[in-house]
């Protein structure tokens, strides 16, 4: 089968967020069951084997859709996606889609923007594709808020490829500063919430942590400021990007890692940690609770509970990830166990245009 995967911003190894680690996986484990992969991509990290991506502009994409026997658009509210999804669509090629997250607009202006791009855009993503992936069953009242059709949708979930998992080294490891030692990753955006941790690290219960920031942002200015006015700069320090056997080091030497997000789609960095056994503080939200519920990880707090989430990074370090744990959160996120639910779907709508 020659499948072609779509994403406005590929760069999978270059700190590109788990939207693009997700597809870098899923494009690994389909190539190695013998189909051919294309990555086609407007921000592209090029890769050549086991498959290659490119770059491609909206009208780039016609001729990688006519090789194509079916098309695979990511990334929700995305010009790119629903070019891709237009074009297949035109030229009698299946499109499937995976939105990831629809993130919650932020003043007047993009809430209009959003509501308008929904009913029309989104409408026929959701309504006109072989079928859509979605990441839990949270969106489900998403869509029948804004009138649209569940009817071709299924959940499976964001997956990593655990032979790609980082392994923390068990020699030479190097414990970050702090007590305890926390640490993020991920970009520096608002819906983030990373400055909900700097502030924790002001109370009395992180009075000797150091919260360490892996990840790169137009926050990051403001972050340092808000550091400097709570008089935590010294114990506050930032990473910018740091590439995967970086971050292995960086997550045997921390005691607690930590996601404050206000939103989350499925994070697969979360799956990282558990599945290498570090202890975890993160948000009560849907695409956290997904992970944390399938681990049995109780360590949450509600989204913007400051002291609840400093008491909790506190106690982190008592937090024990069992081996049944890790069974489970492999069996139900990794694309060892979860690609022949995707080839399912890409063979069942090639056989109804048989």
């Amino acid at each position: 089968m020659r499948i072609l995967q779509v994403h406005k911003d590929f760069e999978p190894l270059k700190g590109g967020g788990g939207t693009a680690r997700h597809i870098h996986g899923l494009a690994q484990t389909l190539a190695t069951r013998a189909h051919e992969i294309r990555v086609a991509s407007l921000h592209p990290e090029i890769i050549k084997a086991p498959y290659q991506s490119m770059h491609a502009s909206a009208k780039g994409l016609i001729p990688h859709i006519d090789w194509a026997d079916v098309v695979h658009v990511h990334g929700a509210r995305s010009k790119y996606a629903l070019a891709g999804a237009a074009l297949a669509k035109a030229r009698g090629k299946p499109f499937f889609y995976t939105p990831h997250a629809f993130y919650e607009a932020h003043g007047r202006a993009n809430a209009a923007f959003k509501a308008a791009w929904d009913r029309t855009a989104e409408k026929f993503l959701l309504e006109q594709g072989a079928c859509t992936i979605l990441l839990t069953d949270a969106w489900y009242g998403w869509l029948k808020d804004r009138g649209i059709s569940a009817e071709r949708t299924t959940i499976i979930p964001n997956c990593v490829r655990e032979q790609d998992l980082p392994v923390p080294p068990q020699d030479t490891v190097s414990r970050l500063p702090g007590s305890p030692a926390i640490l993020t990753i991920g970009r520096l955006d608002p819906v983030k919430r990373v400055d909900d941790v700097i502030r924790a690290l002001a109370l009395p219960a992180l009075r000797n942590g150091h919260f360490h920031i892996v990840g790169r942002g137009d926050q990051r200015e403001g972050l340092e400021a808000l550091a400097r006015e709570k008089g935590v700069a010294d114990r506050v320090t930032f990473h910018g990007f740091v590439d995967d056997a970086g971050v292995a080091r960086m997550m045997a030497g921390s005691d607690a890692f930590v996601l404050a997000s206000e939103q989350e789609g499925l994070p697969t960095v979360l799956l990282e940690m558990l599945i290498a056994r570090v202890p975890v503080v993160c948000t009560r939200i849907p695409g956290n609770l997904a992970i944390a519920d399938v681990a049995g990880i109780k360590t949450t707090c509600a989204v913007g509970d400051v002291p609840a989430l400093a008491k909790l990074l506190s106690e982190a370090g008592s937090q024990r990830i069992g081996d049944d744990a890790v069974a489970r959160l492999k069996r139900a996120f990794t694309w060892e166990h979860r690609v022949a639910d995707v080839l399912a779907l890409y063979e069942k709508a090639l056989a109804a245009q048989r």
